[in-house]
């Protein structure tokens, strides 16, 4: 978790140990410049980062280098997105055509026209079993940490780059 905060280069006055329920409730939407994340450790090799703000988050291909692996699910207007994947610094575009993950979706339905709720629990399933671990209770209770996102400067995909 460690490192995933540090290359979040989250503003270091705002950085404190926080539970999730404690993050969602503990700044202002009104500050539409601010991007605030909570992260916590999931499983071994695991983190998850929960951006509690809109606005442009950092790109998956520079939170991946050096070896790291990046699954992002994203939530955008009323539906939820096909979950993106990058390893190494490049974007690999969905877990779902990684051949390395083809076993564990095996059992499960492939059609496109799901309703929200199946596809979520489809997508948060796939991660779990690729993780060894699935949201629970106790992930929610348990310590990460929050903090601030810095000023926003873009790539040219648009995405956030890292400081």
């Amino acid at each position: 978790m460690d490192e995933v905060v540090r290359r979040l280069s989250l503003v270091g006055e705002t950085v404190r140990g926080s539970g999730f329920r404690e993050a969602r409730s503990s700044f202002s939407l009104s500050d539409e410049r601010s991007r605030w994340v909570w992260v916590a450790p999931f499983s071994p090799g695991w983190s998850v980062v929960v951006f509690l703000t809109g606005g442009v988050m950092p790109s998956q291909e520079a939170l991946s280098q050096d070896g790291q692996r990046v699954i992002e699910i994203g939530y955008l207007y009323g539906e939820v997105e096909v979950p993106d994947y990058a390893r190494d610094g490049m974007r690999m575009e969905t877990i779902f055509i990684e051949e390395e993950y083809h076993e564990f979706m095996e059992d499960l339905d492939s059609d496109d026209f799901l309703p929200f709720a199946e596809r979520l629990e489809q997508y948060l399933l796939v991660i779990g079993r690729i993780t060894g671990r699935f949201l629970d209770r106790e992930f929610f209770v348990s310590e990460g940490v929050l903090g601030r996102l810095p000023e926003v400067d873009l790539d040219d995909s648009g995405r956030a780059r890292l400081g």
